[in-house]
């Protein structure tokens, strides 16, 4: 009797990600992520169980390689200036395709009901919560709302801003809080 072949739980999150950039968020289901891996689609939906859970594990896996660069950019000094500071370099360098597949991954969860408790989270520890009990840290709440308005913006509305402009919105947000 053969073994039953074993599901490499990453390798099926890789394809996934190559189902989304091909089709769009919407093209991610069971089935197509089946097909990509030369699986069954029962075989899919044990590794996952839902398609929001799909998502989400898509949007954790992006989440963790962003929390990489944002640790780089902000090496050893913690202060709430510098990890703001941090947050604009890794959201300005962000790919595009990736931020856009980021977005509508987000898009997705929210038309299907469902928010992701993982990209809450991360917002709310990179965003402190959107505590500000004074003038500076009103000024970094609304560059931090700043920029995730722009990358929105950008990614999933999808106005057009060239990388020329897009380095001077970040600069110009950095400004703002000296």
């Amino acid at each position: 009797m053969a073994r039953p072949r074993s599901i490499d739980r990453e390798q099926l999150l890789d394809l996934a990600e190559g189902v989304v950039a091909d089709g769009g968020a919407a093209s991610l289901s069971f089935g197509s992520l089946a097909e990509a891996a030369s699986l069954s689609k029962a075989s899919v939906q044990t590794v996952f169980g839902t398609r929001e859970a799909m998502v989400e594990a898509l949007l954790t896996r992006w989440m963790a390689r962003e929390a990489e660069t944002y640790r780089a950019i902000l090496g050893d000094n913690i202060t709430a200036g510098a990890r703001l500071k941090a947050h604009l370099q890794s959201t300005q360098r962000e790919d595009g395709n990736v931020s856009r597949t980021v977005s509508t991954l987000l898009a997705t969860l929210a038309s299907s009901g469902t928010a992701s408790s993982g990209m809450q989270n991360w917002y709310r520890v990179r965003l402190d919560d959107l505590n500000a009990n004074d003038w500076e840290s009103q000024q970094r709440r609304l560059a931090y709302l700043a920029a995730e308005g722009a990358f929105l913006l950008r990614n999933l509305v999808g106005l057009k801003i060239d990388d020329d402009k897009w380095a001077l919105i970040f600069h110009d947000i950095e400004e703002m809080v000296g």
